[in-house]
């Protein structure tokens, strides 16, 4: 697992876009990251046998190189064409924007699919009148059969007071976190805004994702989404945006 938490953590790849376009013609993300032009590094992948080897140099991605290996060659090539194609990265960043709750969208005849799924994490007991909890918001693509990103946003906080007056106090730790992500073109940054409790009484959390690409038509591309989750005061996700 790849934990990006507090801290930019470079990738050789480009989690969402919402729009194709030279960075300069991008407005600045709320949480500023600053991106190197010289930093960002593209991965040539040309046939199969690239792929494989850029697999076997990434973390994790074990299981994903082995799925690729058992394709054919005419699929394995079909696959290639895919992560190589910014719009499939934006087909996808758009199909979790607008899915709802547990959600699983088919794109491209199949070959695309995204689920988004929550989990919560059974409470804490901190006093007689205050309980932890943690909820959490995931989103996973596959490409033709291949999970090649995962991401989450988490969000950890208490509860206090008797069952006729509780109500979120703070919240505690969360943050974005990137499980996997085998496309290997680019760069992507993850920042954190610091936690807390909306006007509504829900924790709230909310990450900063930055990617940033040499796209062969508009050279640097910098494009940003903000993964937001909601916990309430009985331990549940109270809903979830990705924009």
């Amino acid at each position: 697992m790849l934990k990006m938490k507090k801290t930019a953590v470079i990738l050789t790849g480009v989690l969402s876009l919402t729009a194709l376009a030279p960075a300069a013609a991008l407005a600045a993300p709320a949480t500023d990251v600053e991106v190197n032009q010289q930093s960002v590094q593209q991965t040539e992948i040309n046939t199969p046998t690239d792929y494989i080897s850029w697999l076997k140099g990434q973390e994790g991605a074990e299981d994903a190189a082995q799925k690729f290996s058992d394709m054919s060659q005419s699929d394995q090539e079909k696959f290639i064409k895919y992560i190589n194609d910014p719009e499939v990265i934006k087909t996808i960043t758009n199909a979790i924007a607008t899915s709802k709750g547990d959600d699983k969208i088919s794109l491209n005849g199949g070959d695309i699919t995204v689920r988004t799924e929550q989990t919560v994490t059974p409470s804490r007991v901190v006093s007689p009148q205050a309980k932890d909890y943690a909820v959490q918001q995931r989103a996973t693509s596959t490409i033709m059969g291949i999970e090649v990103v995962q991401v989450r946003e988490r969000v950890e906080y208490r509860v206090e007071g008797t069952p006729s007056t509780q109500r979120v106090t703070e919240v505690l730790n969360g943050g974005g976190v990137v499980d996997k992500y085998w496309v290997p073109m680019g760069r992507m940054d993850v920042k954190d805004d610091k936690g807390y409790v909306n006007s509504s009484g829900l924790a709230t959390q909310r990450s900063v994702f930055t990617t940033s690409f040499v796209h062969p038509k508009f050279g640097l591309v910098v494009a940003t989404n903000n993964f937001t989750v909601y916990g309430n005061k009985y331990g549940n996700l109270d809903g979830w945006v990705f924009n």
